[in-house]
């Protein structure tokens, strides 16, 4: 392997970064907890729970806080990575797109085996298929890439749902009635002792209540959208020199912030009020909220990088910048919690997993997570399944085991 093909170095990373991935990384886990309600709870069981009033309001919050803007802020910061990557190993004289492809095909296979044997839910895979797509759009120019992501990221969803409200007026989607057959499969399941048919149940529900409809294509869509915003903001330098864009992130923060949460406070508000709204007027809810999703996730990151101007501060970030460097070893790791926590093969808790429980469990995880990115990026260079990554990318093993003390100094600091 050549240098210009290996891999950047630990000081070459941007701490603002792996501090706003390890934010993220965090609400990833908070609602994919959360989300089990959706993936294999009946809500007469929640509703049954000692805690279910107190639920009913943590939820609503949780979602309004975090519910699409965690993963719309993940897929930003893989866009963002993405020019990011092909940049650095072009001005190495690299082969920035053969070293792309093989690890996209590589982060491909991680998630196709992560969703089949762990965890339904899983983002990787379609990250991977998504993220072919992105060598496309390399020599776009920066209005193009923005109104495409503003159609795939925005419009689509909204869309496609309002596209199936002409066509079949008063009836669900296709994929919903998949998805109610498919909650009832797992509550039973996922109570039992059989990882088998936890596995086969895996592979059946990706196609029968994802790919087999559109909705799993547009989703890849909107996956996709988010990626060219996080491209076209790599594109500006903003994040690559935060400090002379200081007054830029303080003034945006305080924009972003309040708009987003306004934004999704428009759900919940109409939800209380039990307002029914035209199918015109609800395309037109629908993709401000859509919108409202990317206003909050950036506002987050603004805050973030305003945040870690000051010193102190920088260093109480320092954890989730531990946990979001780490980032594909502690995504996979959260899954091996739902298996062994929520599930029947484990300690079986699913039954108790309301919004409140998701969050205090959620809070617990991470809080761990924190303390043991810590400890081993204090020895090593890479997490575990970031160095298995790396070296099939580069063809190569990675050296491990940072050298000194002074190494490890370094690299919390980065």
């Amino acid at each position: 392997m050549s240098a210009a093909a290996g891999p950047v170095g630990r000081q070459e990373r941007i701490s603002e970064i792996d501090i706003i991935r390890g934010f993220a990384l965090f609400g990833v886990l908070w609602m994919n907890v959360l989300g089990h309600a959706f993936l294999a709870i009946p809500n007469e069981h929640l509703n049954a729970l000692p805690t279910a009033r107190i639920d009913a309001a943590v939820g609503m919050v949780s979602r309004v806080l975090m519910a699409g803007k965690a993963q719309a802020l993940f897929s930003m910061l893989f866009g963002f990575g993405f020019a990011m990557l092909m940049d650095r190993i072009e001005a190495r004289g690299g082969d920035a797109r053969r070293i792309y492809l093989r690890r996209l095909a590589i982060l491909l296979a991680i998630g196709v085996a992560h969703a089949l044997l762990l965890w339904l839910g899983d983002i990787l895979h379609a990250y991977a298929l998504a993220g072919f797509l992105l060598l496309l759009t390399r020599r776009l120019s920066g209005r193009l890439l923005l109104a495409l992501a503003f159609a795939l990221a925005v419009v689509a969803f909204p869309a496609l749902f309002f596209g199936y409200s002409l066509a079949a007026p008063g009836q669900d989607p296709p994929w919903a009635a998949a998805e109610t057959a498919g909650q009832a499969r797992r509550w039973l399941l996922l109570q039992g002792s059989d990882y088998g048919a936890f596995v086969a149940e895996n592979a059946r529900a990706l196609w029968t209540e994802v790919y087999r409809h559109a909705l799993g294509y547009v989703g890849l869509g909107f996956i996709f959208g988010r990626f060219l915003i996080g491209a076209w903001i790599y594109r500006q330098g903003w994040l690559q020199d935060s400090g002379r864009f200081a007054a830029d992130f303080r003034r945006w923060a305080a924009i972003l912030l309040p708009a987003g949460l306004a934004i999704a406070g428009v759900w919940p508000a109409l939800r209380l009020a039990g307002v029914s709204l035209p199918l015109a007027l609800q395309l037109l809810v629908d993709t401000v909220l859509a919108a409202g999703l990317i206003v909050l996730a950036l506002g987050y990151a603004a805050a973030l990088v305003v945040l870690c101007r000051n010193e102190r501060r920088r260093r109480r970030l320092s954890g989730l910048g531990a946990v979001g460097q780490m980032a594909l070893t502690n995504y996979v790791a959260q899954s091996l919690v739902f298996v062994f926590l929520l599930y029947g093969f484990g300690l079986g808790l699913l039954p108790w997993a309301g919004a409140t429980f998701s969050l205090g469990l959620s809070v617990l995880v991470f809080a761990v997570q924190i303390a043991a990115s810590r400890w081993w990026l204090a020895r090593y260079r890479f997490g575990p399944l970031e160095w298995v990554w790396r070296s099939l990318t580069y063809g190569e093993r990675q050296p491990m085991r940072l050298r000194s003390s002074g190494d490890a100094a370094g690299a919390m600091a980065e």
